[in-house]
């Protein structure tokens, strides 16, 4: 990103600080993007004298991008609508709306146990289930539950913050249930596939004894 215009400071009555506002252009894609966040930096102690680019003065705060990041995390071999959950999971992560990104984590998780005939009970009890049925292993399993864990709290209506790292790692741990449930075995199947292609493309040569064990 590099800034397009000079950056403006407009002074917010109700918090007595300062909204900095200021126009970037994407060096790749060349689309404009909008930068703002609060300041303490007053015009009155030299604003005129900033650098022009105004998040690179020393009392600027971290600022906010419009139209706000996505995440273009996309799961392909995974049914569609919970794909979607998926990536709009990622993306509230990317702008930090923390509370729905690991409340839509757990719902994924409970849509994906659907999807593989899970349906009763509790998040927990279907979490055990797919594991009975040998669909999680032992550690995928714990992953799982670790979702389940985070996501109750938004789910059930707590209002207490989650902490945005612990965040990436519960939609981290997320993607290992649809990497174990999805992913994974769609990839065993193209290998397998590819392989007896191969295989029925590629004429045995005759009289050619087989060594015992070629099998193997």
């Amino acid at each position: 990103m590099r800034p397009v215009s000079a950056p403006e400071v407009v002074r917010d009555q109700n918090s007595r600080l300062n909204v900095g506002f200021e126009t970037y252009q994407c060096a790749n894609c060349r689309r404009l993007v909008l930068a703002y966040g609060w300041t303490d930096f007053q015009p009155t102690n030299g604003w005129d004298q900033a650098p022009s680019d105004l998040w690179d003065h020393p009392q600027a705060r971290e600022p906010r991008w419009l139209p706000p990041a996505k995440s273009n995390r996309t799961f392909p071999d995974v049914p569609a609508a919970i794909e979607s959950l998926a990536v709009e999971a990622h993306d509230c992560l990317a702008i930090k709306a923390d509370r729905a990104a690991v409340a839509l984590a757990r719902a994924v998780v409970d849509a994906s146990a659907k999807d593989k005939g899970v349906a009763k009970g509790s998040l927990m009890a279907k979490i055990g289930e797919l594991h009975r049925l040998g669909l999680l292993r032992d550690h995928i399993k714990e992953a799982a539950d670790e979702v389940r864990f985070g996501g109750n709290e938004a789910a059930h209506g707590d209002l207490d913050p989650v902490d945005h790292e612990a965040a990436e790692e519960i939609l981290t741990l997320m993607d290992e249930v649809l990497n174990e449930l999805f992913q994974s075995p769609a990839r065993v199947a193209r290998a397998r596939q590819r392989r007896l292609e191969r295989s029925q493309a590629t004429p045995t040569a005759p009289n050619v004894a087989v060594p015992e064990g070629s099998n193997d």
